[in-house]
């Protein structure tokens, strides 16, 4: 059996910041987050393939292509999010509404990153507006582990473990998922 394929996108990049809280750009987050979901997919014997690995950004249609022809069988959408309000707070993970994979990689996730962040718990939520959830083939899921904008998650993500303790629960729980639905060994 090959290794489990992910394609890795990290949000935004480029003249794009995402999220913006005074120095602090989402697009940065996301890639940080991105380099270490990156490595430990190469730690856990998984084939991860890193859609952006510098500060450009990608057409959303380039995305998908990329994760298309690279054979991607999970396409890991990175972001971070962001509002008006500092109090805004909490975990949330999307999907394609009725993606059955991708319902199920969006829940071992999310479930995965509140044990790791101990943050609020925003949901799961599906959505059919997301260009990177609609057009890709292969189940897709699109994180939003912290709010950039929120001083309560500043404190989280400023941790100086944040991005290896995530990315490796987040990882972890994707090959959880994997051995019970017999797709890895």
């Amino acid at each position: 059996m090959q290794p489990f394929r992910i394609a890795i996108d990290p949000g935004h990049g480029g003249r794009d910041p995402g999220a913006v809280a005074g120095d602090i750009y989402e697009k940065d987050l996301n890639l940080n987050l991105s380099a270490y979901l990156f490595k430990t997919c190469l730690n856990r014997g998984l084939n991860p393939f890193l859609l952006r690995g510098g500060d450009y950004n990608l057409q959303l249609e380039e995305r998908v292509n990329l994760a298309e022809a690279a054979g991607a069988e999970l396409f890991l959408s990175v972001h971070h999010n962001g509002a008006a309000s500092s109090a805004a707070n909490g975990t949330e993970t999307l999907h394609f509404p009725g993606s059955k994979f991708g319902v199920l990689y969006a829940e071992y996730i999310q479930q995965g990153m509140l044990d790791a962040l101990g943050s609020r718990d925003r949901g799961v939520k599906t959505s059919d507006s997301l260009y990177v959830l609609r057009r890709t083939s292969m189940p897709a899921v699109l994180i939003e582990p912290l709010f950039v904008t929120g001083e309560e998650d500043k404190m989280i993500y400023s941790r100086e473990d944040y991005y290896r303790g995530l990315a490796e629960i987040i990882i972890d729980s994707i090959i959880q998922l994997n051995k019970e639905l017999g797709r890895v060994k």
